[in-house]
């Protein structure tokens, strides 16, 4: 299928370059990546969002070195943007030094936000500072992408600053602290935390019902880990 799909992505049809790129998602890795890194090169903005997804998903041979290059070059910011998040997508921490400097260097917003969230994804502490400052941004967007990335991070001093936005927090952002600290709780690698624990059971007594439903729901899933662990 392929060989099918790569004349296609030299069509000079734009609408045929965009559905070989949407196509390729049913091949394999090795088949698709050859095929997404030559379309993340179309001219058409579209083509190199859809193709620079397809690499964080595919997680091919030449795909780190070709999203950074995205990253750091591309000129149409939400092509930026999408290569941040996929380098979230393939889970390599040698990517964090060149997330970090596009967070301090990309003027656009959106670029920023995924950078904050594949940080929580890569769970490396050198993005704890970044993840710090999208607390203090004036894009709600931000803050909120920043409580998840500290749940996400799976170290335990994100636990303390997730109980310092408590107080002040609205319910939508009541929510986002809830489901951080409930991802905090059941990660492997932070292990049973009495206080992220009690935080939930404060949590589980929200008067609004979103923010009660999932604070319990992480506990039970607490819970059952335990119980399968014991």
């Amino acid at each position: 299928m392929s060989a099918d799909l790569e004349p296609k992505i030299y069509s000079e049809d734009p609408r045929e370059r965009m559905a070989a790129v949407v196509s390729i998602r049913s091949l394999s890795s090795d088949e698709a990546t050859p095929l997404l890194l030559e379309a993340t090169r179309d001219p058409l903005p579209m083509v190199r969002i859809f193709a620079t997804i397809g690499l964080g998903k595919k997680k091919g041979e030449g795909a780190y070195e070709r999203l950074i290059d995205l990253l750091n070059n591309d000129p149409e910011v939400s092509v930026r943007a999408e290569a941040a998040g996929a380098l979230g997508d393939l889970g390599d921490q040698r990517a964090t030094k060149y997330l970090v400097r596009a967070y301090h260097e990309d003027v656009d917003w959106i670029v920023r936000y995924s950078v904050i969230v594949s940080l929580g994804l890569l769970q490396d502490i050198r993005g704890y500072d970044v993840i710090r400052d999208g607390l203090r941004a004036k894009e709600n967007l931000l803050q909120e992408a920043a409580v998840g990335a500290l749940g996400n991070l799976g170290d335990e001093k994100a636990q303390e600053v997730l109980f310092s936005l408590l107080p002040d927090a609205e319910e939508e952002m009541r929510y986002k602290i809830a489901k951080a600290l409930g991802h905090l709780l059941n990660d492997p690698k932070t292990g049973d935390m009495p206080k992220c624990r009690s935080a939930l059971e404060f949590l589980k007594k929200d008067a609004d019902e979103k923010v009660a439903q999932i604070a319990a729901y992480h506990l039970l899933a607490c819970d059952d880990r335990f119980k399968a662990e014991a």
